[in-house]
């Protein structure tokens, strides 16, 4: 992709705020040591965009300091043209190629959890008026639900799609109805029935709360695929009636029934007089166990810091947000059959509201709220996004320390008003490293002691950790073999083609230019399960090498796989100790079990678990907790071993509880020592809200 290309190229990074190019133009060179950072802004007079400004008569300011303004450049598409006169791609291929290069991206996100079936009603004839009075020949748009992968959307011109599609589906909205239960949605009400008064309230809080995760973990994915897609600009027209964004509620985890959630407690089966765990008003469905465990899970959740951090990665992917109240013109917030006090309804409106008006003002959308007119709204989003200027200029501020900076864009003409960009997040150290760069610091400054190689190493891994990826891999290499974690996005795994399972296809490989032969795992992905542990096989010894290592994972349902890609060393025979480590997580979500994992970003509420293959005996190991400067942390890692008897394989485990770091970047480190010779295996990892 251009981004990560241009990003290559810079000694820290380029970063993209926003950007929309057209006719092929090309990108500037990039001077080493600073920071190329692209500038969309909207100039307009009286409501009509400004098309003939000069480059002297605007100013450019970071953080307060005056920005050289390297290019300079008006960016204009074509008005809209018939639906009968564009042209849809044919094949998925040529739907990327022209998707990536469109004049402008649209996605229209229609939020079926949040939004009631009169606001679906509402909205639906205004989304295809606009669409078809306002789509360029240069344009593209696709429809996306949270029920859907992000892979799965079809971007095209013709407007007769998503006009059939509203037709036949105009009741899309979900919100307040009452038989449209999720076969999961219905289990939990089974597990916390209404009609015992100790449960009231228990199913209807984790049933919004889980719908509320998805809507965002579906916007979050979104904003990865539209990465991928491409750098310029894609804007997002969001369809939606708002949200609380819960926080953490102890009284979601409270007691019940006398008894903390844990394991099923023993009980007489009332058919048969034997023992069982299975609960006796749920029989068919999830065990009482499971919905304690994700009721507890649900109680911690923090969407608040959730919606800010998508909002930061959506700035970073240039993507902007539109959101729109899909009801219109409205009164009340709340529904009839239960109404609110009117103080506290029109409160409830305007934190939802806030929360629109905060999505378009940080990816510098504009939200339609409050108005009859969605249609001319939508028109206006059109027009807004039709002419604009791209600056681009290199910033004054070398540091890589991924703070936000603030940007601000001024014109000295009279009358004209500006809107651009707030800002956006520098890179890190750890992300300029990952790209391939040397960090390159303002002259005058005294750098930090370099933290040891063996730390660096391990932050760089975790570089990339920002934002979700539908799939993540993670391998180590042991004596004449190679093992991998892989693991699937919690938004990956909630797509319908996700439901029923798949397929997971390990393909091992000598590094690109070298002779060798290539090795397959192969195993199958349980319907829910998310990570998966693969191994090759100990009757095929794999020697000595780099190799890389290639995840394919294909669901059961026709649809095409996707695909990791990592590398791994397998330690010559006379090592000692293997290459990486890999990890595994515990906290609310799992209960007791320890779970494999490829994402390095953990929560103060769990547990982290890292295996090193052991080639040796007689090893003496000492474990420890590192700052991102390599610094030893007075945090208390617990050692001990395990041998894989199908394998024939030893690990060393360390283990550690993360509840009294703060947030941050932190490497857990295990050292190996004999005859006066010290290994060290080092895992890196940030620590999330």
């Amino acid at each position: 992709m251009r981004f990560r290309l241009a990003l290559a190229c810079l000694a820290a990074a380029s970063l993209a705020v926003s950007a929309q190019q057209g006719g092929g133009e090309q990108m500037p060179r990039f001077r080493a040591g600073a920071n190329l950072v692209r500038v969309d802004a909207y100039f307009t007079k009286d409501g009509v965009a400004v098309t003939d400004l000069k480059p002297d008569e605007l100013e450019v300011f970071e953080d307060d300091k005056p920005q050289k303004v390297e290019s300079f450049e008006l960016i204009q598409a074509r008005g809209a043209v018939a639906s009968s006169q564009r042209v849809d791609p044919t094949t998925v291929q040529d739907m990327r190629e022209r998707a990536s290069s469109a004049a402008r991206l649209f996605t229209i996100f229609l939020d079926t959890n949040h939004v009631t079936i009169g606001g679906a009603y509402h909205a639906n004839k205004p989304i295809v008026d606009a669409l078809d009075r306002l789509i360029g020949p240069d344009d593209m748009f696709g429809v996306m639900t949270p029920e859907m992968s992000p892979t799965n959307i079809t971007y095209g011109s013709r407007t007769s799609s998503i006009e059939r599609y509203l037709q036949e589906t105009w009741a899309w909205g979900r919100k307040g109805r009452i038989a449209d239960d999720t076969p999961h949605e219905a289990e939990i009400k089974a597990c916390y029935p209404e009609t015992v008064p100790a449960y009231a309230g228990l199913a209807a809080g984790m049933i919004a709360r889980l719908r509320e995760q998805q809507t965002l973990e579906s916007l979050d994915g979104l904003i990865s695929h539209l990465d991928g897609l491409r750098p310029e600009r894609k804007f997002v027209m969001v369809f939606t009636e708002g949200w609380p964004l819960y926080q953490r509620d102890e009284n979601l985890a409270r007691t019940l029934d006398g008894q903390p959630p844990g394991p099923d407690q023993l009980r007489v089966d009332p058919d048969g007089g034997r023992l069982t765990t299975r609960d006796p008003r749920n029989p068919n469905g999830a065990s009482r166990e499971s919905c304690d465990r994700e009721r507890v899970m649900l109680s911690f959740i923090d969407h608040q810091v959730a919606f800010r951090e998508l909002l930061q990665r959506a700035n970073r992917a240039n993507v902007s947000f539109y959101p729109v109240d899909a009801r219109g013109l409205i009164v009340f917030d709340s529904d009839i059959s239960a109404p609110l006090p009117p103080s506290l309804d029109r409160a409830v409106l305007e934190r939802r509201w806030g929360f629109l008006r905060d999505m378009a003002a940080q990816t510098d959308g504009v939200a339609v709220l409050d108005t009859s007119k969605i249609s001319d709204a939508i028109a206006r989003m059109f027009t807004d996004a039709g002419s604009y200027y791209l600056l681009r200029y290199y910033s004054s501020n070398p540091k890589l320390d991924g703070r936000f900076r603030r940007i601000g864009v001024r014109v000295k003409r009279p009358g004209v008003e500006v809107r651009a960009r707030a800002g956006y997040l520098a890179p890190t150290e750890a992300e300029a490293r990952a790209a391939g760069v040397t960090p390159v610091r303002a002259p005058g400054s005294k750098a930090p002691p370099a933290p040891p190689t063996t730390v660096s190493r391990a932050l760089d891994a975790i570089a990339p950790a920002r934002g979700n990826l539908p799939v993540r891999i993670q391998a180590s290499g042991g004596l004449g073999l190679v093992r991998a974690v892989v693991e699937l996005d919690t938004a990956t795994l909630k797509q319908p083609e996700w439901l029923s399972g798949g397929t997971l296809k390990l393909v091992i490989e000598p590094e690109r230019g070298n002779a060798g032969q290539s090795y397959t795992v192969e195993s199958t992905l349980e319907p829910g399960q998310r990570s998966s542990v693969a191994m090759t096989s100990a009757d095929t010894p794999i020697p000595p090498g780099r190799y890389s290592v290639r995840a394919e994972l294909k669901p059961k349902l026709p649809r095409p796989p996707i695909q990791a890609t990592t590398f791994v060393t397998v330690p010559a025979v006379n090592a000692e100790v293997g290459v990486g480590a890999l990890a595994m997580r515990r906290g609310p979500s799992t209960g007791l079990a320890y779970l494999p994992t490829a994402d390095p970003r953990f929560r103060r509420t769990e547990r982290l678990r890292i295996e090193v293959p052991l080639m040796a005996e007689g090893l003496v190991p000492t474990a420890h907790m590192l700052t991102r400067e390599g610094q030893q942390m007075p945090l208390i890692v617990s050692y001990s071993t395990r041998v894989d008897e199908a394998r024939a394989v030893k690990f060393g485990i360390a283990e550690v509880a993360l509840a009294p770091l703060a947030e941050g970047e932190y490497v857990l480190e295990v050292s190996l020592d004999k005859d006066g010779k010290s290994e060290v295996v080092s895992y890196g990892f940030r620590l999330i809200p």
